[in-house]
Order: structure tokens, then C-alpha cells, then sequence
């Protein structure tokens, strides 16, 4: 009898044995795939921060060489725009030009201009005074113009002396100009000059625009908000400019 209880002790003993040593072999089992895991997820995530910062160091090479270019370029610009003379007189490259009526009543950004003859390319609307106010085209077979607060009304600046380029994009409903896709690592400061720069052949260059009153700093580029120098809202009389001015006459 003691034999046999002796012989059933010696089993339940050897088989809480073998249950304990499974229960930690699982245990060992689980921590070595999760350290395996882990081991396997850093190194996965080690080779894409390399990956990307190849492809960083690559895409900032090409950016250095539109930039050497684009400069270049832009200097180019500069220096032959510094030559010309802006003069603004009607008998000369300016026709006077005005306003008849809303194109649409509701929007008094949109206006129609007494121009017999349609427009055949975009040209520049520019005050008395000499301050930009919006451009003028061909629209349903009438001369229409989106004045500054139009957010159509798009054409080329420059701000600053370093001449940062950009385009015109409307108006906030506090009435500053916006001006969007300034390079990034062009410098541009509260109070600069912004200017028409001409680089679109719609305005001439040198055309007032207004002052830089607040900058927007995006990843690649900025936006400027600017306090524009001309009054559009409730002007009449207006200059409009075109490089085939000779092709169109007003009433």
C-alpha cells in the first residue's frame, strides 16, 4: 500500500514538474519573439529614417540647383527692369478706362469696363495715382475686371530688396492683399515695398502695390498679408495697360 501511494506522489509531483517547466518554457518562449519583434521593428524603422534621408539629401540638391538658377535668373531680371522708366501717361503706353457697372451685383470685386473692342490678352488696371488695382480680360464677350479683392485677380511682385517673388491671390475680409508661393529662404520683413515685378507680362514693373503687414510661414514657402495702396472699391476712372494697347480703344 505504501509502495503504491509512494508511486502516485512520485507521478503528481513529476507532472506539476513538468507544468511549471512548460508554463516558464512558454514564458521564455513569449519574451524571446517579443524581443525578437522589437529588434526586428527598430531595424525596419532604422533602414526607412536612412531611406528618407536619402531621398531628403536629394531632393535638397535639386532644390540648390533651381535655386543657383532661378537667381540667376531673377538677378537677370532685375538688372533689365532697373533700366526702365515707369511713366504713366495716357497718350503714351496708358489708356483711360472706366467703370460702368457690377458684373455681378452681389460680388463688387467683378467689374465691367466701357471698352468697345474685347480684350485680347490680360492687362493691368492701375489708378490715377499709379497703384495697382486689379486686371482686366475678355469675359462673355465684354471687357471685365477683377479688381485686387478678386481672388482670380492673380499677377507677379516682388517684395523687399531681395526681391522675393510672389502672386497676388485676393483679399481678406479686412481688406489685406494676399500674396502667396514666396520662397522660403527669400527674405521678406514687416514694412517692405511690394511691387509689380512684370515676370507675367501683365503689369510693368516697378507698379506699386502696398506694405507687408503680416508673414505666414508655411514648410516650403510664405504668404504675406499686405495693406494695399490703392482704393478700388466705389473708383470709376482707372489706366489699363497692355503690351497690345495699340490694338484696343475705348469709348
Amino acid at each position: 500500500m505504501a509502495i503504491t501511494i509512494a508511486i502516485l506522489y512520485f507521478f503528481n509531483i513529476e507532472k506539476l514538474i513538468n507544468n511549471k517547466i512548460n508554463i516558464l518554457s512558454n514564458t521564455i518562449k513569449s519574451s524571446y519573439i517579443h524581443l525578437l519583434t522589437s529588434i526586428n521593428d527598430s531595424i525596419n524603422k532604422y533602414l526607412f529614417q536612412l531611406d528618407y534621408i536619402d531621398s531628403l539629401v536629394a531632393s535638397n540638391k535639386i532644390n540648390s540647383q533651381y535655386k543657383i538658377l532661378y537667381e540667376k535668373n531673377l538677378n537677370e531680371l532685375i538688372d533689365l527692369n532697373k533700366k526702365i522708366k515707369i511713366d504713366i501717361k495716357p497718350e503714351k503706353n496708358y489708356k483711360k478706362v472706366r467703370v460702368i457697372s457690377y458684373y455681378k451685383f452681389n460680388d463688387h470685386s467683378q467689374v465691367v469696363l466701357d471698352l468697345k473692342n474685347k480684350l485680347d490678352t490680360i492687362s493691368a488696371l492701375i489708378t490715377y495715382d499709379g497703384f495697382s488695382a486689379g486686371i482686366a480680360l475678355n469675359k462673355d464677350n465684354k471687357s471685365i475686371a477683377y479688381l485686387n479683392q478678386h481672388k482670380r485677380c492673380n499677377y507677379t511682385v516682388f517684395i523687399g530688396e531681395e526681391n522675393a517673388p510672389g502672386i497676388t491671390s485676393g483679399m481678406k475680409n479686412d481688406g489685406k492683399l494676399i500674396v502667396k508661393y514666396i520662397p522660403i529662404w527669400k527674405s521678406v520683413k514687416l514694412g517692405d515695398e511690394v511691387i509689380t515685378s512684370s515676370m507675367d507680362s501683365i503689369f510693368p514693373y516697378g507698379i506699386k502695390v502696398g506694405k507687408v503687414e503680416k508673414i505666414i510661414l508655411h514648410e516650403n514657402t510664405k504668404d504675406i498679408l499686405v495693406s494695399p495702396y490703392a482704393d478700388t472699391l466705389g473708383n470709376r476712372d482707372y489706366y489699363y495697360y497692355t503690351k497690345k494697347i495699340e490694338n484696343n480703344t475705348n469709348n
